[in-house]
């Protein structure tokens, strides 16, 4: 009966210790595995400019964010938190569109070059 209680005590200690070893060493399921996603949704009457800005880093990020319409620039700014999302959203309607060319581009602070960027062609038909 005195072995049964020490096998029945080691296994509760190694059990305790998996669940930490997950708990602690495993990933969590906060990681993602894109820190930008951009689309363009077709809303019937407008269309939908959506990115989704993740960060990761381990301090606040502050982004500057260009919206091109048919050549015409919309300009906005963002300070995304350590370990926090956002999205941005810009509303595309029929009657700012000429050629149908939707550009986009994300800044981080500092930086010349975008760490985004993407343009879509809405047909206008």
């Amino acid at each position: 009966m005195f072995k049964l209680r020490w096998v029945f005590v080691l296994s509760l200690v190694i059990l305790a210790g998996v669940f930490l070893t997950t708990l602690y060493l495993i990933p969590s399921g906060k990681s993602y595995p894109e820190t930008y996603a951009i689309q363009i949704i077709d809303a019937g009457d407008e269309w939908i400019l959506q990115c989704d800005i993740i960060n990761n880093e381990e301090r606040d990020i502050e982004y500057s964010i260009h919206v091109a319409i048919d050549g015409k620039v919309y300009r906005d700014s963002t300070v995304v938190k350590q370990g926090k999302a956002y999205t941005y959203i810009h509303h595309v309607y029929p009657r700012q569109l000429v050629e149908g060319k939707v550009s986009f581009a994300l800044y981080v602070e500092g930086k010349e070059e975008p760490v985004e960027r993407a343009t879509y062609y809405i047909d206008l038909e």
